[in-house]
């Protein structure tokens, strides 16, 4: 490959997250430093963490981006809502299904707009596949 040409698209991409919430939004855009995640291992983590969180007993659950220092923590209160913080601001307070519910869209979006560039084999789209499969079972016995 000539030293000026664009490698093809992998599972270790770097790409940004945004966060919209009730309460308020965070992004990992135009930050100092640069805090671009690779982005398909991220939103893997950032599923199965959740997942196994929201089925588990743990009250707090803190999401680090691969390769970045941007992160999300989860608290879960004592009504069973979930609080999305980053930087100690609260982004969304939510129950469990919405949060799964809006974590699973954005995802799916993500997905539609971004894997079929990945070639078929790619590690981190497996992966990413294999998650969001998982995740909209876990989503459809969530109630």
């Amino acid at each position: 490959m000539d030293e000026e040409e664009t490698p093809p698209p992998s599972g270790f991409d770097l790409g940004h997250v945004d966060v919209h919430g009730s309460a308020g939004e965070a992004s990992s855009r135009g930050r100092t430093p640069d805090q671009a995640m690779m982005i398909y291992l991220s939103l893997t983590l950032l599923l199965d963490g959740l997942r196994r969180f929201v089925s588990g007993r743990e009250r707090v659950y803190s999401s680090s981006a691969v390769d970045s220092s941007f992160s999300l923590t989860f608290k879960q209160g004592k009504d069973g809502s979930i609080e999305t913080v980053h930087d100690g601001a609260l982004i969304d307070r939510s129950s469990a299904k919405d949060l799964a519910t809006a974590l699973h869209a954005g995802a799916e979006r993500f997905a539609t707009t971004h894997l079929y560039l990945l070639p078929a084999d790619d590690a981190g789209r497996e992966d990413l596949e294999k998650s969001l499969a998982e995740f909209g079972r876990f989503l459809s016995r969530l109630d």
